[in-house]
């Protein structure tokens, strides 16, 4: 009679985790279009999931998320404690050192007890056709996991929170953004200073915003200043050059 197997998950540490597999070395162009590439795929992903009411996968990736974004952060604030000695509790910096660093482990403990979630396992294709092989980690096929296709490519919940691991790993977690006017659509940040999700949602913010008919009215008065200028200085620059 045969005998089922369990599995379980591993207890080994990112430290003594093998590499997430490219296809061959990257240019620095190549690794940027990449990185842009995982930062659309989780955007995308979580956006269908969202529209088609997946409600408990979205949440979930969507707290991995914010877990990042707050380990990131407690991270920023430990480094500005290097300075504190580990065990010296008379150090006026000690006490803010500590509860830091306790928020940080429990961050991080909670953060790899979600991912624990996802498994994926390798697999290598051949392309007669191309004389090429192909070769990756694929995730497990869960029900209660929300699947969609961007493109040509079969994207579920494991495959968006490897995208932010990914993402995370090279300090490029902020890419993946909420709308903020809409607080409802995600968008892949390409600069540090975009902040929404599409042209309607950045016109409606700024038509609402409070300051928006003064900031409007300053702009047309420089508008009117710098044009009035130009056309006083276009007969001279028009002017024939006497020699």
């Amino acid at each position: 009679m045969g005998t089922r197997s369990t599995v379980t998950p591993s207890k080994r540490s990112a430290i003594n985790a093998q590499p997430l597999p490219r296809l061959r070395s990257q240019t620095a162009r190549q690794e940027k279009q990449l990185n842009l590439s995982d930062a659309r795929i989780a955007v995308e992903w979580l956006n269908a999931a969202r529209d088609a009411k997946a409600t408990e996968t979205y949440e979930r990736v969507v707290s991995i998320h914010r877990q990042f974004e707050e380990l990131r952060a407690l991270c920023v604030k430990l480094q500005g404690h290097r300075n504190v000695p580990a065990n010296d509790e008379t150090h006026p910096a000690y006490k803010a050192y500590r509860n830091d660093y306790r928020r940080a482990e429990r961050c991080h403990d909670a953060l790899n007890k979600a991912l624990c979630r996802y498994a994926f396992r390798p697999r290598v294709t051949y392309f007669v056709a191309g004389d090429e092989w192909r070769g990756g980690m694929v995730p497990d096929d869960v029900p209660q996991m929300f699947e969609t296709k961007i493109g040509p490519q079969d994207v579920n919940e494991g495959d968006a929170v490897l995208c932010l691991v990914r993402l995370d790993l090279i300090g490029e977690i902020a890419n993946v953004r909420l709308c903020e006017n809409c607080r409802e659509r995600w968008y892949a940040r390409a600069k540090s200073n975009y902040k929404f999700c599409g042209d309607k949602c950045r016109e409606d913010f700024h038509t609402n915003h409070p300051d928006y008919h003064k900031r409007k009215a300053k702009a047309q008065r420089k508008y009117r200043r710098q044009k009035k200028l130009y056309e006083r200085a276009a007969p001279m620059l028009s002017a024939p050059t006497r020699r």
